[in-house]
């Protein structure tokens, strides 16, 4: 009951109480009804009202509740439908997956011919796995919109079905404007709710249509994946006729070029669509390859004379070529499973570059030899992009397998020989010869797919051979020079230290190309694809442990993850650490060093390893923080030195009382800072011994640091003059002398003071500051050499100690007499 009625009520009692009253005085009238009852029925018919007023307007406030959720339902549709689905777009894409597969049939199942080939199938399976994903991505796209569409449907009407709304007020001018403001929903609704219906429809009809192509996609998939099995089962079958004999099947060699060229396309346009982000990376390492050489380049111009021959520098001579070979070589293997035409461009990219580079370089003889082996390769890539087999395409590969080793074999005959640069390449060559021989062979026997497999693995086997080799000089060539040019680490080259990367590659570059190689080589051979399955399968398999399950791959992965990091942390610990002489005066406190953060990079990169491999092995890491813990009782009992040594390792990395590249005092010796490691940290002595010392003796024993001052020292020179010098004469010439030296410092001045009387001289005591400490000795030396000379010069004598001994001889009479005796 609100506070207008409680107060109408109480108005109406203060008016009929005296009426009450009055009634009860006046006996000789007739008898009234009972005021009490009077009060109780206004008071029952007000509580009734009072009531029925409160429902209503909690009906009110439910209603205008329900309107509003239906209008933010209502935008929320017309947001949605408004940005809807992009049918056109999904419309096209689906026709040009229908052409795609189209295109894809030709050669398997339209076409067939007498028998498949490796090559169409390998690039056919590549094309419809590739539309079977993004037709699976269409179709998750369409479900989404669907699920979303729904739901807003389901909302709305839930909404809309509100009991609250079809409750009117008895009030006519209420319910009036109740029945006003459900008709502008009802307004509001219908459209959206015939939309909701068409968009629905819509999104039906794409997905039955989607449905219908990943159908067909899934059937050319499956026949391609049976064609391939019975084609792996039978490799080294005879599958086509001798080649003098006549074909049992014909196909114009221009279709099946105008086919095969279509199909590689489609591939390649994929996997560049798919691999648009490392294409990009590798454009930028390629330019800042680029970059890099040509500033070694105009360095090497600024210590040499301009017109200086540097020829056998081919990294400066032709830095642009070099970028290319280099990246082109080594980031290649960032592409996962990447389509041979999209390697052949790599490859071929890498060989032309190397061209360029051998212009001018090595001899015409050998030159020609690199001409002609490119030729060829790119002949030979273009025929292993013919995808269905023809008489003339197996004659094309006998001439090219013939030619190749006509040609190499001249070479390694010939007397010119002795010319050639890297004595490795004949190896290749040999292996060259064994694989197109055998192509030859099994050519002419009918056993296409694997002749077609030797050919095109010979030519790679060379060229990529060869690059890789000239991979391996121009890094060495590269190194020797970034070695001599750039003497200290910068931020410019982000504190890469080319002195301790030294004037050679390291050997896993040897063992990585190697790697590598082999890799490019076995991926021509497809029959070998049946044994890595099986291999696959196997180190896939689930295995239990208890209650813990596992797989050779989760282990595999697990140890190379942590390894990958372990080396990680050791290369940054290898490459960036300072060199052996000291930082340069206020260096420390201006200048940034990486090597304060050394550690603490470290233990970030082998944790962040850690926790990845973990993550890829799939091992729980609730359960190894169990093992954690009960190791921690281990650790804080046992293994206590060691704590203390690793937290005082990150104290000193992040607190900085010592740096690398510090100059510190030890039990009155002096020693540099080489590298702050988990446990200990690695001084260098004066006297060239490495020093390993515990991180928690360098925080407990007092330690000089001289370093952290600069790398300033005062030093004190004694001199004695003899007591007839003129001593100011003297003083103002030692003055001179320190005043001349350029290494020590004016502010503070140096100081020539008179200390003492000497023995034999007049004691003069020289104290300066040496601008850096790993010159006080050197300073020291010159001035006691200088000093001399200007002395001997100005005829001031330097005394040194003597002694007069007097012996004295007893001459009385008695001691003669008796010794004559």
């Amino acid at each position: 009951m609100n506070v207008a009625r409680m107060r109408n009520l109480l108005l109406l009692f203060i008016i009929a109480l005296p009426a009450a009253l009055f009634a009860q005085t006046d006996t000789t009238r007739t008898p009234r009804r009972d005021i009490v009852t009077t009060l109780r029925e206004m008071g029952a018919a007000e509580s009734v009202k009072s009531v029925q007023k409160y429902e209503e307007e909690k009906t009110g406030n439910r209603q205008r509740a329900v309107l509003e959720r239906i209008r933010s339902l209502s935008q929320q549709t017309k947001i949605l439908l408004k940005r809807g689905i992009d049918t056109v777009s999904f419309d096209q894409s689906r026709v040009d997956a229908k052409r795609s597969l189209e295109t894809v049939k030709d050669g398997i199942l339209v076409n067939k011919g007498s028998s498949q080939t490796q090559r169409n199938l390998e690039v056919s399976a590549a094309i419809v796995n590739e539309l079977y994903a993004r037709i699976t991505d269409q179709k998750k796209a369409l479900q989404i919109y669907a699920a979303k569409v729904t739901a807003l449907r389901m909302q709305i009407d839930s909404v809309s079905s509100d009991p609250s709304l079809f409750v009117f007020p008895a009030d006519s001018a209420s319910a009036m404007k109740q029945i006003r403001r459900l008709y502008l929903a009802a307004r509001e609704v219908n459209p959206i709710d015939s939309a909701l219906d068409k968009a629905v429809t819509l999104v039906e009809e794409q997905q039955l249509k989607t449905d219908y192509l990943l159908f067909d996609i899934s059937a050319v998939r499956e026949d391609i994946d049976i064609y391939s099995g019975h084609l792996a089962r039978q490799s080294f079958e005879k599958e086509f006729p001798y080649l003098w004999a006549h074909p049992v099947l014909s196909r114009p060699l221009s279709d099946i070029i105008r086919f095969s060229f279509a199909k590689e396309m489609i591939l390649l346009r994929f996997y560049v669509e798919d691999h648009v982000i490392r294409l990009f990376l590798v454009f930028l390492l390629l330019m800042g390859s680029w970059y890099f050489l040509r500033s070694l380049k105009k360095q090497v111009q600024r210590q040499h004379d301009v017109t200086d021959a540097r020829a056998d520098n081919l990294v400066i001579v032709h830095p642009f070529a070099t970028a290319v070979v280099l990246t082109l070589s080594i980031f290649q293997f960032l592409f996962a499973s990447p389509p041979f035409i999209f390697s052949f461009a790599l490859w071929l990219m890498a060989a032309i570059s190397l061209g360029f580079i051998f212009k001018g370089f090595i001899s015409a003889y050998w030159q020609r030899f690199w001409i002609v082996t490119t030729a060829l390769f790119l002949l030979a890539g273009v025929d292993n992009m013919i995808l269905q087999v023809s008489r003339p395409e197996r004659y094309l590969m006998l001439l090219i397998s013939l030619g190749g080793c006509g040609y190499l074999t001249a070479l390694l005959l010939n007397k010119n020989r002795t010319e050639l640069k890297e004595k490795k390449i004949l190896y290749f060559i040999i292996i060259f010869l064994v694989f197109e021989v055998c192509s030859s062979f099994l050519n002419l026997m009918g056993r296409f797919n694997v002749a077609k497999s030797l050919m095109i693995s010979g030519y790679i086997s060379l060229t990529v051979g060869v690059v890789f080799l000239w991979v391996i000089r121009l890094i060495n060539e590269g190194l020797v020079l970034a070695s001599g040019v750039y003497k200290t680490p910068s931020r410019q080259l982000f504190y890469l230290n080319f002195q301790r990367v030294g004037p050679q590659a390291p050997g896993i570059f040897y063992v990585a190309l190697t790697v590598g190689w082999l890799l490019i080589v076995a991926r021509n051979f497809y029959h070998l694809r049946g044994y890595a399955a099986s291999v696959n399968t196997f180190i896939t398999a689930e295995r239990s442990l208890g209650d813990y399950n596992y797989s050779i791959t989760g282990l595999l992965i697990f140890i190379f993850v942590l390894f990958c990091s372990l080396m990680l942390s050791r290369l940054v610990s290898y490459f960036a650490t300072e060199q052996d002489h000291t930082i340069a005066a206020g260096k420390r406190s201006k200048g940034f060093s990486i090597g304060s953060w050394l550690l603490v990079i470290r233990i970030f990169i082998i944790t962040v390893g850690v926790i990845l491999a973990f993550a890829a092995a799939g091992i729980p890491m609730d359960k190894f923080a169990i093992v954690l813990g009960a190791l921690g009782v281990g650790v804080g009992l046992g293994l206590q030195g060691l704590v203390n040594n690793l937290v005082s390792g990150l104290i000193i990395s992040f607190e900085k009382p010592v740096n690398v590249g510090d100059i510190i005092e030890l039990n009155g010796k002096f020693a540099t800072v080489k590298s702050i490691g988990f446990r200990s940290s690695v001084v260098k002595s004066s006297e060239g011994a490495n020093l390993i010392i515990p991180n928690g003796d360098l925080l407990s024993q007092q330690l000089t640091n001289w370093t952290m001052g600069h790398n300033l020292r005062r030093s004190h020179l004694t001199v004695g003059v003899a007591y007839e010098t003129d001593i100011d004469r003297a003083r103002g010439l030692l003055q001179d002398i320190l005043k001349k030296d350029e290494r020590i410092l004016t502010s503070p001045a140096p100081a020539v003071f008179f200390t003492a009387f000497g023995d034999s001289s007049i004691e003069i005591e020289l104290i300066y500051w040496n601008r850096d400490i790993n010159e006080s000795l050197i300073v020291k030396s010159d001035l006691i050499s200088e000093i001399f000379q200007v002395f001997k010069k100005e005829q001031i004598t330097i005394p040194f100690p003597q002694q007069e001994i007097h012996i004295k001889t007893d001459t009385s009479p008695g001691k003669e007499e008796a010794e004559g005796d």
